[in-house]
């Protein structure tokens, strides 16, 4: 920087501010500035206070800012930016405050910073105060302030006065639309972000890629694929698909989640550059599929090409080792997380708790539950939901217990595991009471997969007049697992007419309708009625109904084995008849008798993972 002279012009002297960039440098000049009696001056307080601002000096800032004798708007919006680029919002209303005291006027650049504050702050009724100011001095149609105005009302989930401020303004700027259409898909509401993005092509407004992302992520958020295709369609007749992996990654995440995996799985090849979001889309999608398999081997491909997963990638993957039962492949992935100092996430956690227990090993499961440094509602709803899984009614009711004893408040779906550890352990006294008292003392409304534990729960003890009772009583249309809930009684307790009648119930509600069909058959069989056995039998194909393939998987040697029904493995017949005729000959002897409606004459096959 020039050496400062003795007496510089004044004009010179305001060149000199945009060179310093340290306190070293500003000093000098700060001390010039005094010297000549300009620290009264609106025009170099404020520069002087600005560049204080910018290396992060907020207290020397105001300091020179209160030393001005008469404040101008420049140097009070000076103020109002340093204070809100340094997330001050509370100084940022303190200072707009005294502004109106002090000169009282305003203009959209402050208004912008004093609505951004509002929101920071959750001051919603300022807000609507400072609403009310940028009506009165015309800013309706700011192209600064319109946008924040409506992400304040978004930040309160308040939509409709989001679209209120939408539709008065004038001049709609992509900004402006992009907000609305951000909004909706961060409220969840897609179908708006439809009629927004279709209210947007009438005006005759141009797309950009952040909108056609957003609405693709809204096509697959409602699983509409057929809109998902035409989006595709779209993006590649008007060449937006090469414009950035973020929007093919939506694209491919939009497709797994309608179930559209082989386009999904197609698109993701393409790719030259595959970054560790759009791996982790196809993994996930592969999960929520319930494409266990699938979903691992993708995971291994991706660490054999040197791609870092992250904290979504390995819930993912926990989550198909919990659907697959895999033990060992859920251990290999916390060790690895371990190996590789991967910090661990609440989410994660929670996964490996939920992992464990299904997988059998419950007391791992307690162990990583303890290990966590922060449990949220979920962490506790997992592991009261193993214990519960496991029959250790005991200590789903002791942790239940304790988490209330925390502090933390139980959901909806804490009282879902809670009322199953009652139904897998047979009590019913104390599932009336859990039922009873969460909504009496915790404030939540009993909904239908709650009255379906209940149903299960008397069920299950033969109760079959008070599940009826309780079924007439339910404040909602009794669904698919309420009477699914009841049919399971029926068959355990051979009561062929009762689920004739909850099997027509049943049937229009129920997506899977061949497993209402089957547990019929095994309830006819069960009673010898084999007549009726034929005849639903014969209802079944003429219907086109297929009994959907179960998977079961075991472990041997560290490798997992799965096994299905849909075709024979010759070469393991003679094993697997063996051993079933040891069992059954074994259970003849001490008097038991398996209970089976239908002998399935083919051998299981094995797939090697």
């Amino acid at each position: 920087m020039p050496a400062l002279t003795n007496q510089p012009p004044f004009k010179t002297l305001l060149s000199y501010f945009h060179l310093n960039k340290t306190l070293p440098l500003i000093q000098p000049l700060h001390a010039k500035i005094l010297t000549n009696g300009l620290q009264f001056s609106s025009l170099y307080a404020s520069k002087l206070a600005n560049v204080y601002i910018e290396l992060g000096f907020l207290r020397s800032a105001y300091k020179v800012f209160d030393q001005i004798t008469h404040k101008n708007l420049y140097s009070w919006n000076t103020m109002l930016s340093g204070y809100s680029k340094n997330n001050q919002s509370f100084d940022v209303l303190r200072i707009y405050k005294m502004m109106r005291s002090d000169i009282g006027r305003s203009d959209s650049f402050n208004l912008v910073f004093v609505i951004k504050a509002c929101a920071e702050l959750s001051r919603f009724r300022d807000g609507e105060a400072v609403h009310g100011l940028v009506v009165k001095l015309g800013f309706e149609s700011d192209q600064f302030v319109v946008p924040r105005l409506i992400n304040m009302y978004i930040d309160v989930e308040c939509l409709d006065e989001a679209e209120k401020v939408f539709d008065v303004c004038c001049e709609k700027d992509l900004v402006v639309w992009g907000c609305m259409v951000k909004g909706c898909l961060r409220l969840c509401k897609y179908f708006r972000v439809f009629d927004f993005v279709r209210r947007m092509i009438m005006s005759g407004s141009e797309m950009d890629t952040s909108l056609l992302e957003m609405l693709v992520q809204a096509c697959g958020n409602v699983l509409a694929g057929k809109e998902a295709k035409s989006c595709h369609g779209y993006l590649i007749k008007n060449k937006f698909l090469n414009c950035g992996i973020s929007l093919q990654t939506s694209i491919i995440d939009s497709y797994m989640k309608c179930g559209f995996c082989d386009l999904g799985v197609k698109l993701f090849e393409e790719i030259p550059e595959k970054d560790v979001v759009s791996w982790t889309a196809v993994v996930a999608g592969f999960t929520k599929l319930g494409r266990g398999l699938e979903a691992l081997g993708l995971f291994r491909q991706m660490l054999r090409e040197a791609v870092a997963p992250n904290p979504v990638t390995f819930s993912s993957v926990i989550l198909a080792c919990s659907h697959m039962g895999s033990l060992e492949l859920g251990k290999s992935v916390h060790c690895y997380m371990l190996r590789h100092a991967i910090e661990l996430d609440t989410v994660n956690y929670t996964s490996f708790v939920d992992m464990y227990a299904k997988c059998g090993c419950i007391m791992m499961a307690s162990r990583v539950f303890n290990l966590m440094p922060h449990k949220t509602v979920y962490s506790w709803t997992a592991m009261i939901n193993g214990f519960g899984a496991h029959g250790m009614y005991s200590e789903a009711i002791n942790l239940f217990d304790e988490m209330i004893s925390q502090n933390q408040q139980p959901n909806s779906v804490t009282f879902v595991s809670i009322l199953s550890a009652c139904s897998h352990s047979g009590k019913v006294e104390e599932g009336w009471k859990y039922f009873n008292i969460m909504c009496r003392e915790h404030g939540i409304v009993a909904k239908e997969e709650h009255f379906a534990c209940m149903v299960d729960l008397l069920g299950r003890a033969g109760r079959i007049c008070e599940a009826l009772s309780l079924i007439d009583k339910m404040p909602m249309v009794p669904g698919a697992s309420t009477w699914g809930a009841l049919l399971s009684a029926c068959k355990i307790h051979k009561l062929v007419e009762l689920a004739e009648y909850v099997a027509k119930k049943l049937l229009p509600v129920e997506t899977d309708k061949s497993s209402v069909y089957v547990l019929l058959f095994n309830i006819y069989a069960d009673a010898g009625m084999w007549d009726k056995v034929k005849k639903l039998r014969l209802r079944f194909g003429e219907k086109g109904l297929h009994k959907s393939a179960g998977f079961s998987s075991i472990e041997v040697n560290e490798k997992l084995y799965v096994f299905t029904s849909k075709t024979k493995l010759a070469s393991l017949f003679t094993e697997l008849e063996s051993v079933w005729i040891s069992v059954t000959e074994q259970m003849r002897i001490f008097g038991h008798v398996y209970d089976m409606s239908f002998i399935i004459n083919d051998a299981e096959d094995i797939v090697k993972k």
